[in-house]
């Protein structure tokens, strides 16, 4: 009783989640976040009720907890429970049909049909009412979805009793009791007034499929070969009238039941014996060459008891020929394709005396076209009258165009050409097969299985090239792969890259079309770098054939044969494996000579020769790669044995018959003479010394950062706090705006590292000692590793004015003045009289001639700071005939009296020099 509860309850939220078209296992992933596959039994039940509308009774629940409470836990397996809701197929059970194990749910739209089931009287009566109501639609073509589409406005499946009645399409035997009866069966329980006619609808077409498959007659063809061969194999004549049908139906492209359909006013796939006849006859009678018997047999194949012809059942093999209905349905069919040669237009069929006197009218003919070398399918081209040539001309045109090419023939053999190269469908003559026949280098145009007479007493069918015998003795397959390993590894190519995309599937292996053509594009063709010819692309298709599939190569062996001059597969496997060089799969080009066979005699005079030419050219001075380069048009190192003797002479290099050719045995090869090489042991270049590791420690030891020497440092705390608070006032720098921006929580301190970072903004230029001086002033007690730049702020803003001044109000303020540099100053008291009886003759001089000092300073110094160099110093003193009264030494004590740094660089106050001056002559304050 359980069992059956909780599988009522499964199938009414089956039939829910199937309506609103959703999957539950969705709403519950949001309470499973690793993936465990559990919830519990609160998340369990307020899923279904929140998502689906499923609100179970305690005894419900305690049912639904018992079966999926599996681990006993309280925590519920919901991954179950949405494999059984949503259940299609157990791939690992193979002896069942997936068909018969998928759980489909009767009622579409969740609705139970009636709160009483009908009586099994009714129940009979409304199953033979619903097979009557399908046999009465199939035949009309009636859908009953769409007959009350129009009254649902919402597309909910439902409509009224009223809508359902003034609607319902038939049949007309269906009276009120039948009606009743449907309303009763179909009527929606929760919504009473309204009918679900999408029940209906889906119940009609699932009984539609059961009659179908009952009836065995029109039973449902799953097999391709339904639709190739309709006919039993006892009457050969027949298969081939249905051959002849399907290939001229394909070719042609024509419509079949548009011949008939005309014919069968009911729709019904029944016509009368006469109708299908003239409608085959019409349809594709000319073209496929049907006689009045072959169509007469294929009218009785399909005629029924009562004299009629099934002409649907013909029309469905001709519309599928070589192709099967619904094929994106049933992905393992296999499709039979037509024959090699099926769909070419053939030649008709004439007498051995006929083809006789054709095969050397034709052999003539071709005589002419080789000898004159007429290029004839462009003549009869401009003739062909359909926009997509139609391959026909009349046989007029096709006689005009003989007599225009000079190609006169009898009037007997003129109708034996046109008979020999008719067209069955249209009576035209087929002019590209007559072109290829008698041109042997036309191959615009390619008849299979086509009768071609070439040559007087031989068989007229040709032989593609395909099937001719290659000799595949000389190629060795070792000598092959060592030239594409080698062609690979010059180029540095990725060969995946050029077969992977044909491989769509990633099955390792492909067509050998598509190898030939991967091949092409990796080099080796005749516009590549290596002509691989036939015989060799055949060795290749041999050697990598797929045992399972002839017709293909596994490309992947080939990948990693020619990969292994780069790595080796599954190295990782192999630790201790050392990898081959990638020199030992440089092969040279094709007819080089291998030198370590060679005889000692020839050795010998090679090497003489050599080092006679060796000699004469370092004697001489010559330079000869100039003139090889001369004949080497191409650039590839190359030059023919002719310009090789030819250069030698230009060179003034003389050798003997026999030194030339031990010369030429050495380097010559298929392609040419590689003087490249000769060159290399003519005139050796000097072997360049490697000096790679030399340049690296260089490069290391300059990079190597050493710290400089500080220079003008600030010993102590008080004159570095003096100098900071000159530039201070003299720049007018706002030090908190650079520093609260690192202390996002205004606590007052901030990291070391940002106290380095923001004084640098502040342009104070401190070097690293004057840095860790203010550091360890003003650290922070709580945490070493802050500074409290809060204080060292106010101690730069006491500069302008004293904190808190609003809480001393009677204070006087001093305000900061930096001192002059200048002053700062201090001589040695022997240098500082020295000086100073300087100073005084300067300024007695000055007294007696009033001389302006500044004017000239003032030109020197174009950016108005006050100060000049030492240089420019002592020229002023010289342009006011001052100079010849201070001596060498003198200077340097006026230097480093009056010395400022500006920038790094000593320069010389002459702002303070000149007041000096001034003030020791006596004169007044800024005159004269």
């Amino acid at each position: 009783m359980a069992t059956a509860t909780v599988a009522e309850i499964e199938n009414n939220i089956r039939t829910i989640a199937q309506t609103n078209r959703v999957r539950i296992s969705e709403f519950f992933l949001d309470f499973d976040k690793l993936r465990s596959g559990y919830v519990t039994e609160t998340q369990f039940f307020r899923t279904l009720w929140l998502n689906l509308g499923v609100k179970m009774t305690p005894g419900e629940e305690k049912l639904m907890a018992a079966k999926y409470d599996i681990n006993r836990n309280g925590r519920l397996n919901y991954r179950v429970f949405c494999d059984n809701i949503e259940k299609g197929f157990d791939p690992n059970d193979v002896r069942r049909d997936p068909v018969t194990q998928k759980v489909i749910p009767e009622e579409f739209l969740g609705t139970q049909r009636s709160v009483r089931p009908l009586s099994p009287k009714s129940e009979s009566r409304l199953e033979e009412l619903l097979k009557h109501m399908g046999q009465f639609y199939k035949y009309h073509g009636i859908n009953l979805r769409t007959c009350y589409e129009d009254f649902d406005r919402h597309h909910i499946g439902k409509v009224t009793e009223s809508q359902f009645y003034r609607n319902f399409p038939g049949p007309a035997d269906v009276d009120s009791e039948d009606m009743y009866l449907l309303v009763m069966k179909y009527r929606d329980p929760g919504n009473p007034g309204l009918v679900v006619y999408l029940n209906l609808h889906h119940d009609l077409v699932a009984i539609a499929q059961k009659m179908a498959l009952a009836d065995t007659s029109l039973s449902d063809i799953t097999n391709v070969t339904d639709y190739l061969v309709p006919e039993p194999e006892a009457d050969p004549t027949l298969q081939q009238s249905f051959d002849k049908i399907r290939v001229a139906v394909f070719k042609n492209g024509v419509r079949t039941p548009e011949f008939f359909r005309d014919h069968d006013k009911l729709r019904s796939g029944i016509i009368t014996e006469n109708q299908f006849v003239c409608g085959l006859s019409l349809a594709i009678g000319k073209e496929a060459q049907l006689s009045r018997n072959e169509i007469q047999k294929i009218a009785e194949f399909y005629k029924t008891p009562d004299g009629r012809v099934r002409y649907k059942e013909f029309c469905d093999m001709m519309e599928n020929a070589f192709n099967i209905p619904d094929l994106d349905k049933k992905p393992t069919e296999s499709v039979v394709r037509p024959p090699r040669g099926a769909l070419s237009r053939t030649l008709k069929g004439m007498t051995p005396e006929e083809e006789e006197r054709v095969v050397k009218v034709v052999n003539e003919i071709a005589d002419q076209v080789a000898k004159r070398r007429l290029m004839m399918y462009q003549y009869f081209k401009d003739f062909d009258r359909g926009r997509g040539y139609t391959r026909v001309i009349t046989k007029t045109q096709f006689g005009r165009l003989l007599h225009f090419l000079s190609l006169n023939v009898t009037s007997e053999d003129f109708k034996l050409l046109c008979r020999k190269f008719e067209d069955p469908a249209t009576g035209d003559v087929n002019y590209p097969a007559f072109v290829q026949t008698v041109d042997r280098e036309f191959v615009g145009f390619t008849m299979n299985d086509a009768e071609q007479p070439m040559e007087e007493g031989k068989s007229s069918k040709s032989k593609s090239p395909t099937e001719m015998t290659m000799d595949i003795s000389q190629v060795n397959i070792e000598d092959l792969l060592a030239r594409i390993r080698h062609h690979v590894l010059t180029n540095r190519l990725r060969v995946a890259e050029y077969f992977q995309d044909y491989d769509t599937l990633r099955s390792g292996s492909i067509s050998k079309s598509r190898f030939r053509r991967g091949l092409a594009l990796l080099g080796l063709s005749k516009i590549g770098h290596h002509d691989l010819t036939d015989p060799q692309f055949t060795v290749l298709c041999k050697y990598y054939e797929n045992t399972q599939k002839p017709d293909q190569v596994v490309w992947v062996r080939f990948l990693w044969d020619l990969e292994s001059v780069f790595t080796q597969p599954n190295l990782e496997k192999m630790p201790t494996y050392r990898v081959p060089a990638q020199e030992i799969f440089r092969v040279p080009k094709p007819g080089t000579m291998d030198w370590r066979y060679a005889s000692e005699e020839h050795q010998a005079i090679f090497e003489e020769a050599m080092e006679r030419l060796r000699q004469r050219a370092n004697q001489r001075r010559v330079l000869a790669k100039p003139v090889f380069q001369d004949f080497d048009r191409h650039n590839n190192g190359y030059v023919t044995q002719g310009q090789f003797r030819q250069c030698l002479t230009m060179l003034e290099l003389h050798a003997s018959d026999p030194e030339m050719a031990a010369i030429e045995a050495k380097f010559c090869n298929d392609t040419g003479f590689n003087y490249i090489a000769f060159l290399a042991e003519l005139q050796p270049p000097e072997k360049q010394q490697l000096r790679y590791l030399e340049r690296l420690q260089d490069m290391r030891a300059t990079n190597q950062k050493k710290k400089l020497p500080e220079l003008n440092i600030c010993t102590d705390f008080e004159s570095l706090i003096a100098k900071l608070k000159t530039k201070v006032v003299r720049e007018r720098i706002r030090v908190l705006e650079f520093m609260r921006d690192y202390d996002k929580l205004r606590t007052g301190r901030m990291l070391k590292t940002s106290f380095r970072r923001a004084l640098d903004l502040c342009k104070f230029e401190l070097k690293e000692s004057e840095v860790a001086i203010l550091e360890d002033k003003y650290k922070s007690f709580q945490q070493p590793e802050y500074v409290e730049y809060l204080k060292f702020s106010d101690e730069m803003e006491s500069v302008f004015t004293t904190k808190e001044l609003e809480k001393a109000p009677m204070l006087d303020v001093e305000q900061f003045k930096p001192p002059v540099e200048w002053e700062q100053n201090q001589l040695l008291p022997e240098a500082e009289e020295m000086a100073k009886r300087c100073m005084d003759r300067l300024a007695e001089k000055v007294r007696k001639h009033r001389m302006q000092l500044f004017p000239l300073f003032e030109d020197y110094d174009r950016v108005h700071n006050g100060t000049v160099s030492r240089s420019q110093f002592r020229r002023v003193l010289s342009e006011l005939d001052l100079g010849s009264l201070v001596s060498d030494q003198e200077f340097n004590l006026i230097y480093e009296k009056f010395d400022v740094k500006v920038g790094g660089k000593d320069d010389v106050n002459y702002i303070g020099f000149c007041d000096m001056i001034y003030d020791l002559a006596k004169f007044e304050w800024r005159k004269p």
